[in-house]
């Protein structure tokens, strides 16, 4: 019986090695492929930026945003409240820092915080008793009527409208290039209204209506008034709007120690802050990073020194600056 005798082909030793180098580099890029398209396929985290209220400390936020920007960061969400809605509002419909920091140096805040008409806008005929009373009140049913504001907030108004001009055609805040929204205070209720819609300078204005400083705004059957009376730091709601990680910037008040309490006024504001701290603190723990600009020697009130309170945020932002990049990267 015979025998097939089937033939053995050898491959020299050099010549395997070879081959084993081809197979195990085309392994390799195939693995290599795979491992990215399994990273491209992951939706990249959004990220959410909180802009607290805080009056002129509020302007801070702008030296936060350019620490941001220098790291290539860009919030795919804002939310604010009072000073915070206007520098998350402007910045979300584009302006950028450079440009807000400009904005605010130029304004004629002397003219915006008080309930003054320039004079080029009056009648000759009335300049002569243009400036000749402290105050004017109105008198209905032979009762003096005190008004819900020192300031009725005309000139601030013109201001935003002008600035905002851009997005006047935008009723949906989630439209804007940086989807944005704001939170009020309803005075009628006592409850915070998130402001997503509408006439975006109406939506800032409400926001930041100080109580007593300036008079409330009444949208749609709301009349609002500033949103940190009740909602100073609106983390969960820009949660709500699809943020997987937020940063925080919070130049809102921070409580008395007992060593502080010690005039009326103190314990008043105290008071006044109680139920916005108490939400505060619940926020917090929703923010990644919360950068905490502390401004000294300057009045809420005082809004000439933007370069330097704008530093201020700068610094307080910078040691994050190597985590944005990072974050950036990703």
């Amino acid at each position: 019986m015979s025998m097939r005798v089937i033939p053995k082909f050898r491959i020299p030793g050099s010549s395997a090695r070879l081959i084993f180098k081809a197979v195990l580099i085309i392994c390799c890029f195939y693995y290599h492929s795979f491992s990215v398209l399994a990273q491209v396929s992951q939706p990249r985290p959004k990220l959410g930026l909180v802009l607290s209220g805080g009056g002129s400390h509020g302007i801070a936020h702008i030296g936060v945003l350019k620490v941001m920007e220098e790291a290539g960061l860009r919030p795919d969400f804002i939310t604010g409240t009072s000073m915070g809605s206007l520098i998350g509002g402007f910045y979300a419909m584009g302006y950028s820092t450079d440009s807000l920091q400009k904005i605010l140096k130029v304004m004629n805040w002397d003219l915006l915080l008080s309930n003054k008409i320039p004079q080029n806008k009056i009648k000759f005929s009335e300049k002569k008793y243009f400036d000749n009373s402290i105050m004017s009140l109105p008198v209905l049913s032979k009762k003096v009527i005190f008004p819900s504001g020192l300031i009725s907030g005309q000139q601030i108004e013109n201001s935003l409208s002008f600035y905002a001009w851009p997005a006047a055609n935008i009723n949906d805040f989630s439209l804007l290039p940086i989807p944005f929204m704001c939170v009020g205070a309803d005075l009628l209720t006592i409850r915070k209204v998130d402001l997503k819609k509408g006439y975006l300078a109406d939506a800032m204005r409400a926001s930041s209506a100080i109580p007593t400083v300036f008079a409330p705004i009444k949208i749609d059957t709301a009349l609002l008034t500033d949103g940190g009376l009740i909602s100073n730091f609106p983390a969960i709601e820009v949660k709500e709007m699809g943020a997987d990680l937020i940063i925080g910037s919070y130049v809102g008040f921070h409580p008395y120690d007992e060593s502080k309490l010690q005039s009326v006024s103190d314990i008043i504001k105290q008071i006044g802050f109680s139920r916005s701290i108490e939400d505060f603190n619940s926020q917090k723990k929703l923010i990644k990073v919360l950068i905490s600009p502390v401004i000294r020697n300057v009045s809420v009130l005082d809004f000439k020194p933007v370069d330097s309170i704008v530093e201020i945020g700068y610094r307080a932002a910078l040691p994050y600056k190597e985590y944005f990049k990072k974050l950036a990267d990703s």
